[in-house]
């Protein structure tokens, strides 16, 4: 995979231990779960609270802990996480939909959490894989997306907007027809897969299946995760880990933004020829609408 770091851009805090979640021991992967879910609470331990809190038996284990995100002394990693904490107090907290909730507050409740995520994704994205990933798919031969349940929902949206683009694309929801389209991979292609977790085995079957002749991109909440790893270039998203699927919904929206930020990118990259099949398109379509 291409790891690509950016200067202009400072990973959070929580988005890094998300990140790393795949490289920790199972007693950091504790420690994490832990900051995860109380991050304004840790603000306030000390490292032998954070042990507590924790069961965490030895100090060296948090020690590592904050040194595998990259922190000097946990001291470092409190005032960052403080900071981010701070920063996000401009934006509504994302609360968990509960079963008392009326229309009103779930409303509510799911358009905090879209624009804090969407803030969030602002502020992390790295530009430079945005920009390979675009000059990857200009010049794809095919594009095949690749993304099952609700992933599939934005492979869908990839397959129709850069099938607009007159690219020569392909999805399907059904994994064996996916293993037919990917048989015979040709130098030029593209599969650009869709999952949050990185770990949906049809998807990482296919890709390793595909990677010695084509491109992998992926659309992911993880270069470490093991799509991560296998991808060529990743585009990471952040989102947040909650117990109902709203996760999953916000998730979706902010992968559809990045769909459509490729696809405009590639489109006007493309120049005067895509606009004018961008107009046929819309002509041939136009007899659907209702006169």
């Amino acid at each position: 995979m291409n790891n690509l770091s950016s200067s202009q851009v400072q990973t959070p805090v929580l988005q890094t231990i998300r990140s790393k979640f795949h490289q920790m021991t199972q007693t950091q992967q504790q420690i994490a779960r832990y900051i995860l879910d109380q991050p304004a609470r840790v603000l306030r331990m000390s490292i032998s609270e954070l042990m507590q809190a924790t069961n965490v038996k030895s100090e060296s284990a948090v020690v590592r802990f904050y040194k595998i995100l990259g922190f000097g002394g946990y001291n470092d990693f409190r005032v960052d996480l403080a900071t981010e904490i701070a920063g996000k107090s401009f934006y509504a907290t994302y609360d968990e939909i509960t079963a008392t909730d009326d229309v009103e507050t779930i409303n509510t409740k799911m358009l905090q959490g879209i624009m804090r995520i969407l803030h969030e994704n602002m502020a992390t994205i790295h530009r430079d894989a945005l920009r390979q990933v675009v000059d990857i798919l200009e010049h794809a031969r095919r594009i095949v997306f690749l993304g099952y349940g609700t992933a599939g929902i934005v492979a869908f949206d990839g397959f129709f907007k850069f099938s607009e683009l007159g690219f020569d694309c392909h999805y399907s929801p059904d994994p064996h027809v996916n293993a037919v389209i990917l048989t015979e991979p040709k130098e030029g292609d593209v599969v650009f897969c869709i999952s949050y977790s990185g770990e949906n085995r049809d998807i990482l079957i296919q890709a390793n299946r595909a990677k010695p002749i084509a491109k992998i991109v992926a659309l992911t909440g993880s270069a470490e995760s093991p799509l991560g790893e296998i991808a060529d270039i990743c585009v990471v998203t952040v989102s947040e880990e909650k117990n109902y699927r709203t996760d999953v919904m916000i998730t979706r929206l902010v992968q559809l933004a990045m769909i459509d930020t490729l696809y405009i990118a590639v489109g006007l990259r493309k120049g005067s020829s895509v606009m004018e099949r961008l107009t046929k398109t819309r002509h041939a379509l136009s007899y659907l609408k209702y006169a």
